[in-house]
C-alpha cells in the first residue's frame, strides 16, 4: 500500500498555497443520536468559487493513509462551507438541522489518530495535498466525546497539525432543537469573524470571508 506521510511532511505549508479551502470543524465523536452522526466541514477562505469535483478526503490508517471518500460533484463559494456528513439531516441518527450538500456512508471518522487530509483530486495520481488537520497521535487535538461538542478551526491559515489551531467547540448552531451537541454545522458564526490579515500569510489571498478565529 503506497503510504503519503512523507509527502505530507515535506509539503507543508507549500501545500496550503495551492486551493484556499480547509477543514474547519469536525464531529469526530459522532451525536446522542449515534456515535456515527459524524461530519466534516470545510471551508473557502479565498474570494473565488472552488470546484471541490474529483477531491478525495482521506485518513491515516494502521497501515498508513486510507481514502475515506471523494466528492463526486460540489462546489464551494468563497466565504461559504461544504459539508459532508455521514446521514442526512432528516435522518433519524441525525441531529443536524444544517442540511449537507454531501451525504456518504463512507465518512467514518476514527476516535483517535484521527488525522485527516484533502486532496484536490486522488492521491494515487499525484493529487495537491490542499490541507490536513490533527497530527494523528492519540486522542484529537480538539472535541469532547462524552459531551458531544465538535472539533472547531481557529487558525485557517496556520498548520492544522497543530492543537494551537484548534479548540473544543463552545457554541451551538445549526443542530435539532432538542439536541445538546455544540457545534456550528455549515455556519461561520460572526462573532468568530476576522477582518484581512494586514500582511502575507501561508494563503495568499485578496481578500477574506468570514473567517473561525479564537475567542
Amino acid at each position: 500500500m503506497r503510504v503519503y506521510m512523507l509527502a505530507l511532511l515535506l509539503a507543508w505549508p507549500a501545500y496550503a498555497q495551492r486551493a484556499p479551502v480547509v477543514f474547519s470543524e469536525i464531529m469526530w465523536m459522532g451525536s446522542s443520536a449515534s456515535s456515527a452522526d459524524e461530519w466534516v466541514e470545510l471551508y473557502n477562505i479565498g474570494n473565488e468559487p472552488q470546484d471541490l469535483r474529483g477531491w478525495t478526503l482521506t485518513r491515516l490508517g494502521d497501515q498508513g493513509e486510507q481514502v475515506l471518500l471523494t466528492i463526486e460533484e460540489g462546489q464551494i463559494d468563497a466565504g461559504q462551507t461544504f459539508l459532508i456528513a455521514n446521514y442526512a439531516a432528516d435522518h433519524a441518527n441525525s441531529q443536524l438541522a444544517t442540511v449537507p450538500q454531501l451525504v456518504n456512508s463512507a465518512l467514518s471518522l476514527p476516535n483517535s489518530k484521527l488525522q485527516l487530509s484533502l486532496y484536490a483530486g486522488h492521491p494515487d495520481d499525484g493529487a495537491e495535498l490542499v490541507d490536513v488537520a490533527d497530527d494523528g497521535r492519540g486522542i484529537p487535538l480538539a472535541g469532547d466525546a462524552t459531551l458531544k461538542r465538535s472539533m472547531e478551526r481557529t487558525d485557517l491559515y496556520g498548520d492544522g497539525r497543530l492543537s494551537s489551531s484548534w479548540k473544543t467547540a463552545e457554541i451551538a448552531y445549526g443542530w435539532d432543537l432538542d439536541s445538546q451537541e455544540m457545534g456550528t454545522p455549515g455556519i461561520i458564526p460572526t462573532q468568530l469573524s476576522a477582518p484581512a490579515p494586514s500582511q502575507t500569510t501561508a494563503i495568499e489571498l485578496a481578500k477574506w470571508a468570514e473567517v473561525k478565529l479564537q475567542q
